[in-house]
This record gives C-alpha cells, structure tokens and sequence, in this order.
C-alpha cells in the first residue's frame, strides 16, 4: 500500500472513484469542488485538483479550482485520485495499470497488471502510488520496481509476497513465508525479512517515521533502525509510528508515550478500552499519533479526547 510516512489517508482513500464521485456543489470536509458542468465531481489527494466524471462514473478530466481542465482523462477507465504523489497518479486502461502526470502527459504507458487481489473482494488496491520517484508495479505475477520515466530500478522477481511504498529511503517487503523485511530504493534487500509483523493501519503500513520503524517479533512490538538494529525492544502490545519526536504505545491495557530511548514521557494512563475501533487493532490508527502537537487519546461519550504533548487535555483538530 502506498501512503505517506504517516500514511493517515480518509477511508475514502480505500473507496473505488465511482463509489465517492460528488455532485459538482457537494463537498466534504474542507473539499469544495467548483461548479461544472460535468455530471460529478470528487476530491482528489491534491487539495488544488478535483476529479470530473461523466454520467457512467467514467473519468473525464482533471480540473482545478477555478473549474478548468488541466488534463484530459477520456479514455481511461478509472483512475487513482486518491493516489497523486509528486504530481504523479496511477491510471487504468483495459485493465492495464500506466501512471500520468497532473499535466495529462502519460509517463509510464498502461502495460502493467491489476494489483488488486481477486481472491480478496475487500481488496480495492489496483495500483500503487508513486513514493520518491520509484513505483512498484506487477507483471506476468512477478513484482518489480520502476522510476517515473519506466525505467527498471528493481527486476521483476517473485521473491516477496508484497512490496509497500518507499518511506526515508527504504520499502517494507514480505517474503513469502509472509516475514518482513526492507530493501533501499535500489532494490536492494538491506534488512532480511525476519519480523512477525510491521506497523501499518486500513491504508497500508507505515514504513520508517523519523528514523525507526515498528515492527513485530512473536507477539509483541518494537522499533528498529534503519541498519536493521533493536532500537527499543519487543515489549509492547501496540504501537504506532513516531512522530514529533515520541510513539504513542500499548502495554498492560494502557497507551502512554515514548521516545527515541524509549523513556516514558507522557505515563501509561489512557485506557485501550476508549479507543474505537472499527475492527481489530490497527483500525484505530488515528489515536496516539501527535500532529501539530495534538495526539487523539480517547472517545468518551461520543466525544473525542485530545492531548498535547505536556499531556494537557487541548481541543481535538
């Protein structure tokens, strides 16, 4: 899956384009799309670009803010709007997989396969998303690695199960007996894949955030640096990536914070029992992440609990 270090994308994110085309006025959130005369339009990851589609939920155009068409998208037939990284989206045609930049210039033509799982009917991951420059694709069942001009950085190989997107330089794998591990953005496999489990939520894993990455070792989680040494051992019962400088992580029923040295800087006193999830763990990823020196730490009564980083209850953002 491909996101961003963090990698807290809106369930839509997850949603095919059809299921979460917009009336021209409708808008969700802080997403306003301007007046047109399409049929719908939707959001896009570009908070300046919006999605405009005819009366088959069949792409048209990209346009701006201002409602005009920056690039043509007739032809394809769907897109991945959720997916616009460095100016660079995935594309499907005849159920070939391409990628276009936001001018409407096609960078990598539509030859690659579908990565969408067929045995998996919750599966709505048909492409991946450009991550510094490089974009895992599928061919003939084998996955390799291309840059945004289509060259092969990585060969198509069948060696791992999964590739997920470059995070600080380096990507998680799955080895086919479904252990983690990381390669560079060369392809090159820099720490084996050894590991239970990697960190991640609904939209994909984490990767490596400020330095360390979380992952799992029997059933218990812990962090790693990039050079494949423990950071901070195998004792917790969750966790999530860092962020601001600490890790929001699970022991004994209770969430507290943590550092680079592992020292607790805000006590385990946030009970695992007021996160709300949408099913198992990672579905309440948004919970214990600090952004803008805001940290969600819990729903009571409906109402969401926040925190800043002196552990001081402040208003949710």
């Amino acid at each position: 899956m491909t996101l961003s270090p963090i990698r807290l994308f809106p369930l839509a994110a997850a949603i095919s384009m059809g299921a979460y085309a917009l009336p021209a006025q409708a808008y969700e959130g802080e997403c306003k799309p301007p007046k047109t005369s399409y049929s719908s339009v939707s959001c896009t990851s570009n908070d300046n670009l919006f999605a405009a589609n005819d009366d088959n939920y069949k792409p048209q155009a990209l346009i701006n803010k201002q409602g005009k068409v920056v690039a043509s998208l007739k032809g394809y037939d769907v897109i991945d709007q959720w997916g616009i990284e460095d100016d660079v989206f995935a594309v499907m045609k005849n159920g070939k997989v391409g990628y276009m930049n936001i001018q409407g210039k096609l960078l990598v033509p539509t030859v690659y396969d579908s990565m969408q799982d067929p045995d998996d009917k919750y599966d709505e991951t048909w492409a991946e998303s450009p991550s510094q420059n490089r974009i895992v694709v599928s061919k003939n069942g084998k996955l390799g690695i291309i840059d945004t001009s289509n060259k092969v950085i990585m060969p198509f190989t069948n060696k791992y199960n999964s590739i997920e997107s470059f995070s600080e330089g380096m990507a998680p794998v799955m080895s086919k007996s479904y252990k983690w591990g990381f390669i560079d953005t060369d392809g090159k496999e820099v720490i084996s894949p050894k590991y239970d489990g990697t960190n991640g939520h609904f939209g994909g894993v984490y990767g490596f955030s400020q330095g360390l990455a979380g992952m799992k070792k029997g059933n218990k989680w812990g962090y790693i640096t990039k050079s494949g040494k423990v950071a901070i051992p195998f004792v917790y019962d969750e966790i999530r990536p860092f962020s601001e400088g600490v890790a929001g992580v699970l022991k004994n029923g209770k969430w507290g914070f943590i550092n680079g040295a592992n020292k607790t800087v805000i006590p385990f006193k946030y009970s695992d029992s007021s996160v709300a999830r949408l099913g198992v763990n990672y579905m309440g990823a948004t919970y214990f992440i600090f952004e803008d020196n805001v940290a969600e730490v819990a729903t009571i009564n409906d109402k969401t609990v926040c925190i800043n980083k002196s552990d001081k209850k402040v208003a949710c953002r």
